[in-house]
């Protein structure tokens, strides 16, 4: 049986280029190094190495032999980490969220239906990465924006929508208007908080020509944003929390700011969440 060390050893020689560099980068002496190429080669039966005078290059077989080395290398942390989630997913329920109002919504739910069960969330900017991490385990349920294709392992509803808005100054030019189109905000000075997954996303790619003012720092953004002159983006899941003096709150129109967002599980874990997915059925609208 190949030790794994070994192989790991061999995928270093082939990244680095040649024994010197990857002993380097492995910490290993240059003659500890090549004679662990050499016991490699003994189990194997085969030349992986070019031997000339001054230099040490992997031949053909060498090349195959560490393509294979990386690849198995690969499945091995594939299995220690697929591993590692189901144990978690054993006492721990992970959300994984597009954006920051589903995580609001959804872990009180899931702290009052799954008492014992440590709950944690995790915000992405892309409905793609939560789906590859559904797929490995690392979340247990997800909250994407775009409608889920059909999938006879997927488990998906529609739960709740939200609606953009600009949160701007009465004397703002844009505060008489009814309502906006985001061409409407080219060339603007807007403030924006960083952490809000999708939302982020869009507005850099649907407002390539406004200037945004970015901030890390929620409590600084929303003292900031309630001060400031500069426009700033708010939405319907707040009202509740919207101030009237000295600001005007304009609906934006567009389709891909006006969104539905959908809950979704693989369906072995539909009967685990039918407490949850009938919480947010009660609570919420489409």
């Amino acid at each position: 049986m190949i030790e794994l060390y070994l192989l790991e050893q061999l995928a270093a020689v082939a990244r680095c280029g040649t024994l010197s560099a990857a002993s380097e980068q492995l910490h290993l002496s240059q003659p500890a190094l090549s004679q662990s190429m050499k016991k490699l080669e003994a189990q194997l039966g085969v030349a992986l190495f070019e031997r000339t005078k001054n230099k040490l290059m992997l031949n053909d077989t060498g090349k195959l032999a560490a393509g294979y080395a990386k690849e198995l290398l690969r499945q091995e942390q594939e299995m220690i980490e697929r591993i590692r989630l189901h144990d978690r997913a054993r006492h721990t329920i992970c959300l994984g969220s597009c954006a920051p109002v589903p995580i609001g919504d959804i872990v009180p739910l899931l702290t009052r239906f799954y008492e014992g069960m440590a709950i944690s969330s995790e915000l992405k900017n892309t409905d793609r990465e939560l789906w590859e991490d559904l797929e490995r385990g690392r979340y247990q349920c997800i909250v994407v924006h775009e409608e889920p294709k059909k999938d006879a392992d997927i488990f998906s509803c529609p739960y709740r929508q939200e609606h953009l808005c600009l949160q701007v100054p009465k004397e703002h030019p844009l505060a008489k208007r009814a309502r906006l189109h985001l061409c409407d905000l080219a060339d603007q000075n807007l403030l924006l908080y960083t952490y809000i997954g999708f939302w982020y996303e869009l507005c850099r790619e649907k407002l390539s020509a406004a200037h945004f003012l970015y901030m890390n720092e929620q409590e600084t953004f929303a003292q900031i944003a309630e001060v400031s002159a500069f426009p700033s983006f708010t939405t319907d899941a707040f009202a509740d929390q919207w101030q009237e003096d000295g600001k005007v709150i304009v609906p934006i129109v567009d389709r891909e700011v006006n969104v539905t967002y959908y809950f979704a599980c693989k369906k072995q874990d539909e009967k685990r969440f039918k407490p949850l997915i009938r919480g947010l059925k009660q609570n919420f609208s489409v």
